[in-house]
């Protein structure tokens, strides 16, 4: 009981550090301009919370508010889980980073590269496993002819991972392997040699590897029925004031029967189940005595690995690779502070999801920030309002 008061104790008086006053009245602004039907946040330093706050809505027709357990749509996030789980084979030595990809999955031995004049030409670079991580295979929808087969592909779902990825192997690339920064589902492809090379489907081998171990109960690709009742509807924006409700728990793609679990983004969790996936990033790959990744793999994973490689569409998104931003296994990296227009700090990874997730590791300041809410058409530069008064109470003491 002692501990427990002092541990309480403790981590309110690093909370009454800082003014987070105009952080929720920003946020809280959203709801009531019609941006967002409601939120969840929360803050860490220092190892312990300083900051949540929950508001709105889950479901608005119904009138019923969110929870601090109400499970989430992550989308995109899903692809820093599973790359996590990807270099957890790496670090038992079943591949390596430069290994081409086709050695263990004949179907990209040799790809095809879509030509502008729309001809196809044998491509000059095997795809590499470092390739799958950082976005850099080719794969993508950098032409309309290409842009076509891919929406087929999303709107006929596949059985199963085998398939979804047997069946993009037969869409060219977009550009040469290793050449271009193009974002896309390529990280599918290493969820499946993860498949082949364990002989577990993907969603046994995240239960068993990264979600028993870290203790994360409500994280998965198919909701169990006795938790369907926490799952939020899930919105589209069609402009402030005015949303759809595209998704419901009875009718969802995540609660009936799921045997395509989809690495590039079909995992549901909660506040409480990512918070810890962070703090094992933050904590260098280990959380409370368990350690799911070694330190360096975590520095490899979190640190610039394009290098040379620039981004297929160059732009200012202050989420995509360009002069401020790197990009590592899956995540996004602050390389260049100095170039970055917002405040933040140097290091610092994070990434987001198409459902309105968005989340931030920062070593530097020894700091997480998460927010969840389910919310399509929610442009990614809004959560930037987040990222910056979380800094602007942190930094402005």
């Amino acid at each position: 009981m002692r501990r427990l008061f002092l541990f309480t104790f403790f981590s309110l008086s690093l909370a009454a550090q800082y003014n987070f006053e105009t952080l929720d009245q920003r946020m809280r602004q959203l709801v009531s301009d019609g941006e967002l039907i409601g939120f969840q946040t929360l803050i860490i330093k220092e190892g312990k919370i300083i900051h949540s706050d929950l508001y709105g809505h889950d479901n608005l027709q119904e009138g019923k508010l969110l929870q601090q357990n109400s499970i989430y749509r992550i989308a995109s996030m899903t692809k820093c889980i599973v790359a996590v789980a990807i270099m957890k084979l790496y670090e038992k030595g079943y591949f390596d980073l430069e290994d081409p990809i086709g050695r263990y999955i004949p179907e990209y031995s040799n790809p095809m590269v879509y030509q502008a004049d729309g001809t196809l030409k044998p491509a000059s670079n095997p795809i590499l496993v470092i390739d799958v991580l950082r976005h850099t295979t080719g794969i993508g929808k950098t032409y309309p002819a290409l842009r076509k087969q891919f929406d087929v592909l999303k709107s006929n779902r596949s059985f199963d991972l085998e398939t979804e990825v047997k069946r993009m192997s037969e869409i060219p690339l977009a550009a040469e392997p290793g050449t271009s920064w193009i974002y896309g589902p390529s990280v599918s492809i290493g969820a499946y040699l993860i498949e082949k090379l364990t002989g577990q489907k993907i969603d046994a081998f995240l239960k068993k590897e990264i979600f028993d171990p870290l203790n994360m109960q409500d994280t998965f690709f198919e909701i169990p029925k006795e938790k369907q009742h926490r799952f939020t509807s899930g919105y589209f924006l069609e402009r402030p004031g005015q949303h759809s409700l595209i998704d419901h728990p009875t009718s969802s793609p995540y609660t009936h029967n799921v045997t395509f679990c989809n690495p590039a983004g079909g995992l549901a969790s909660t506040m409480q189940d990512f918070s810890v996936f962070c703090r094992m990033l933050l904590n260098n790959g280990t959380y409370q005595g368990t350690t799911i990744l070694k330190p360096q793999t975590v520095a490899l994973m979190t640190s610039d690995q394009l290098k040379h490689i620039k981004n297929a569409k160059p732009s200012n998104d202050n989420h995509k690779p360009n002069d401020a931003i790197g990009f590592g296994f899956t995540f996004n990296v602050i390389k260049n502070i100095e170039a970055y227009p917002f405040p933040g700090s140097q290091g610092s990874y994070g990434w987001f999801g198409s459902w309105g997730p968005y989340f931030r590791i920062d070593p530097k300041q020894d700091m997480i920030m998460i927010l969840m809410t389910q919310m399509k058409g929610w442009h990614y530069s809004r959560r930037e309002i987040f990222e910056n008064h979380v800094y602007n109470a942190i930094l402005d003491l």
